[in-house]
Order: structure tokens, then sequence, then C-alpha cells
């Protein structure tokens, strides 16, 4: 297969994979292969206002297969003393870097960040990249070695550049599709979520069909409106760029279309809009999935949900430890990440985790989900 046609496909299979139709994993082998290194891994990095860093996502994937193990291994014992990490956060927007060029000569020596993970994971003579987000988001994408004998060569480099940004939205879009409970779902379904607005376009950028979240947007027409079936904006310089992303996403003659995120300013609300346009390949044979060509995805960051841990704790019988953990991962914090958010060990999360489960007679995450996130509803009822 021709390098041309092997990124296509990677980028189909990836944008399936946003939406939960592909493993991640299947896709993650693919890319593993079409870049020639031999694991990598995605990490979302939120940066709030007062420079703190919480972990909402991360996978790592060695050939074809998911390593949790390694993930929990590098977040649990190094990650808080890597000397990369910092020097990360002064990297430009999308600048690529060899690994070994964020440790001195020294600490490559003695760092055990450096000599006991990336060494014996073969991941040392490897890359970063980091993606910005517009939400204060930072993907950081992290490469182990070239399985080039001569190391990496610029063919690989530049397919490297060419996916980050597909992997960065890719990354936004699960996200929000697992905080929405709707990986995976038909299209019927999809339309059925009540935790963010969803339209459906078809391949002129005609809206097909929009969820109740989202029409109730359009009709308030503060930001966003429907215009004779054309999703605008309401500010210029924002349809501007609307209709530029709308272009991207919905190429011509059957090319792959690329995703995008953007912000939505509203007069009556503080906080905008975000929107994420996702590019969709063939769904089915049915009508419906045969016209769909991509979703906008709406996020309201006023409606997403802030649970109350002390709520949590007083009704479903959970000690404060165990009312925070449950807290975080429910609201989509792995566990590595929630370790690093409350400052403990991963085993101790782990710990707690199990306490939750047991005490609550559920056995998946997806349950203490259903458990926890509607309490949110019950602390406003009683505001």
């Amino acid at each position: 297969m021709a390098a041309e046609d092997r990124f296509q496909c990677v980028l189909e299979e990836l944008y399936k994979a946003a939406l939960g139709d592909v493993s991640w994993v299947s896709v993650a082998a693919r890319i593993n292969d079409m870049v020639r290194a031999n694991g990598h891994s995605v990490t979302c990095v939120e940066v709030g206002a007062g420079g703190g860093t919480e972990i909402r996502l991360a996978r790592f994937f060695v050939g074809t297969q998911r390593r949790d193990d390694l993930q929990g291994l590098y977040f649990g014992d190094y990650y808080w003393r890597d000397e990369a990490i910092p020097r990360l956060a002064g990297l430009r927007d999308g600048e690529l870097v060899h690994k070994s060029d964020l440790y001195t000569d020294q600490e490559m020596k003695t760092s055990a960040a450096y000599n006991e993970f990336r060494r014996v994971q073969g991941t040392e003579n490897g890359l970063f990249l980091g993606v910005q987000g517009l939400d204060g988001s930072v993907v950081v994408l992290s490469f182990g070695n070239s399985t080039e004998r001569e190391g990496w060569g610029h063919d690989q480099i530049q397919a490297i550049r060419r996916l980050a940004p597909h992997i960065y939205q890719f990354s936004r879009v699960r996200r929000t599709m697992d905080e929405a409970e709707a990986l995976g779902a038909s299209l019927g379904k999809l339309l059925e979520t009540r935790r963010l607005g969803i339209i459906q376009l078809d391949r002129l950028g005609c809206i097909l069909e929009a969820n109740d979240r989202a029409r109730g947007i359009l009709i308030g027409r503060d930001g966003l409106r429907d215009d004779a079936g054309a999703l605008v904006a309401g500010h210029r310089g924002e349809n501007d760029e609307l209709q530029r992303l709308l272009a991207r996403a919905l190429p011509p003659n059957g090319v792959q279309g690329a995703g995008g995120s953007m912000k939505i300013t509203r007069r009556k609300a503080r906080s905008p809009l975000v929107l994420e346009l996702h590019p969709v390949p063939s769904m089915g044979m049915d009508d419906r999935a045969l016209r769909l060509a991509a979703l906008v995805l709406i996020v309201d960051p006023e409606t997403r949900p802030r649970i109350d841990v002390e709520l949590v704790a007083a009704v479903l019988g959970l000690t404060p430890s165990e009312s925070r953990v449950a807290v975080a991962v429910a609201t989509g914090q792995t566990v590595a990440g929630t370790a690093h958010l409350l400052g403990c060990a991963e085993s101790t999360v782990k710990t707690h985790l199990k306490r939750v489960y047991r005490k609550l007679g559920i056995r998946k995450q997806t349950e203490l989900v259903r458990r926890v996130l509607p309490l949110e509803a019950l602390r406003k009822s009683f505001r």
C-alpha cells in the first residue's frame, strides 16, 4: 500500500475510533506501524487558571497491545519526578523534540525516569510532541524508539507531524463522547444523549438532525443558529472560522475529512460554547447513515457536572477519601490521574476504588458513573 493510502486509512480508522466504532487498540497499532515506532502514548492534560495540571486521559500502547501496566508504572512511580515534564511545558505548540534533549548529560546518567523507565522500555531515543488546545488542554504525544536501524528518518517525522493534529482531535472527541456515555452508540441512540448537543450534517453541510440540547441552542440563536438548514455562527469572525472547519470536515470527491475545534461566543452566558467538528466515515447502509457525513458536538462548560464530594459521601455511605476517588473516576479521571490529582499513591486509589465498588455492589466504572453523576441534579434541587 502506498504511503498516502496508508495515511488515509489510518485517519479513517482514527475518526471511527473516536466514536467508538472500532477499538482504540487497533488504530494505535496502525499508528505504530505507519510511523515505524515500537510504541506510543497519548496523554491529555488540562491546565487550570492557577497553573495546576490534571490528567484527563492517558493511554500507552506498545506494538499491537494496550499497556495499562506501563501506564500505571509511569504515573505511579516516575511521573512526579521526571525531569522532562516541566520542560515539556515550555515547548511551543506543535514543537517536536527528541526525548534525550529534555535531559541534561548528568540526568541521563542519574535520572530514574530516564534510566529505569525510558531505557528499560526502549523509549529513551523517542520523540515528544505537544498540541495545545483552545480550552487550556494539552495533548502530549510520546513515541518510543524508531524501529529503523538508522533511527528516525525524515519520512517518519513528517508522518508524525501530519498525524498529530488528528490524534489531538481524536482524543478530544473521544473524551467528550465518553463523558456523555455515547461511545459506540447508534445514530438513533446518539441523538438521545442529553449531556451534550449533537448536530448531524450531510455531505453538503446541511443539518440532517439535532438532538434536544442542540435544538434548544439553535432556537435560542445565542451564538449559533440554523439558517435555512445551514449551521451559522452569530459573530462574523467566528462564522468564518466555522465555515472553514466545515469545509475541512466535508471535503469533496470522497477525500477523508479532518476534525477541528472552536469556541462560540454567547451574549447570555459568561463561558463560550465549545464545538467539536468530526467527520464521520460510513457507519451503515441505511439512508440516514449514507447521508451522514459529519457530527458537530456542542459542549457547554457551564453544564458539565460539578460533583459535591460531601454529598456523594453522605448519599452513598462513603468515607471522604472514598468519595473523592469515586467522584474523580466517575467524571473521567484515570486511576493514575486520580492519584496525581489527589496527591497519593496509585495503589491507594485502587484500594479506595475497590472499597467503593464493594459498598455500592458494583463492578464497572460505567456503573459508578450512573450512581455518582445524577447526584449533581440532586444538589441543584436543594440549592
